[in-house]
């Protein structure tokens, strides 16, 4: 094994040798074994790039989910009127079924209900507004995603700014979040402060939490990896970093 062929002198050596380190880290081809036991940077890249993965997969759950409202257990307040009560028995539906809504070929709604959700722009910018930040975090997540796994490719070793950006995507993707479930319970509180009612929210909303602490532990651990706040834990291999490699 490697780890038995590398003695206690030579790694000396190598550590009174200011060239060796460099020079082995850049051509080492150790076991990934190896790597994961000695390098805490490695492992903690390893970390990110799959919790990357598992968030980006639960914001896919909230896009196909339709439970961002619990439409039973609305409440009313007052008596409306049959017309006023079904564009509030619409908008309900809309918001209920998510800022990104996908049909299917059976389940579309119709020209109407179209004309509907065209209105809630207007009537309702702040759900638009959330709609644009969803939309725009959703991208970003799959950006994200594919370029903290980018970094295991060997190629992309001499990208000098590839951890940096790494993490300045992390931040961006956790504040998108964080500005959609900020602005779709206060479109909602709006709404039911209007309408004089009273609408719970779902399982779906909830999600967004989950993927918000995601994405904030992504972008904690990536800093802290851009920082190399590990260094003094490291042995003269650990130079492989969340979500890049130093430059040479």
């Amino acid at each position: 094994m490697l780890e038995t062929s590398l003695s206690d002198e030579s790694l000396q050596e190598m550590d009174d040798n200011p060239r060796h380190p460099v020079s082995l880290r850049r051509s080492s081809v150790l076991p990934l074994r190896w790597r994961i036991a000695h390098s805490p940077r490695w492992t903690v890249h390893m970390l990110v790039s799959e919790l990357s993965l598992v968030a980006f997969i639960l914001l896919l759950v909230m896009v196909f989910s339709k439970k961002w409202l619990h439409d039973p257990g609305s409440r009313f307040y007052q008596h409306h009127p049959m017309n006023v009560s079904h564009r509030i028995h619409t908008s309900i539906h809309i918001m209920s079924v998510g800022l990104l809504y996908f049909c299917s070929s059976g389940s579309c709604p119709k020209s109407e209900d179209w004309k509907d959700r065209f209105k809630m722009w207007k009537n309702q910018p702040i759900f638009g507004v959330a709609k644009i930040s969803f939309s725009l975090a959703l991208e970003l997540g799959l950006v994200l995603t594919i370029w903290l796994h980018l970094s295991y490719l060997p190629q992309l070793r001499k990208l000098a700014f590839f951890r940096l950006l790494g993490t300045i995507l992390s931040f961006c993707e956790a504040s998108l979040v964080f500005f959609t479930l900020l602005l779709f319970p206060i479109d909602l509180w709006i709404f039911e402060l209007k309408k004089n009612i009273s609408i719970p929210i779902s399982w779906s909303y909830f999600i967004g939490w989950l993927v918000l602490l995601l994405y904030v532990t992504c972008a904690v651990l990536c800093y802290f990896n851009y920082k190399n706040i590990w260094n003094p834990l490291q042995s003269p291999f650990g130079s492989l970093s969340c979500p890049s490699f130093p430059a040479q």
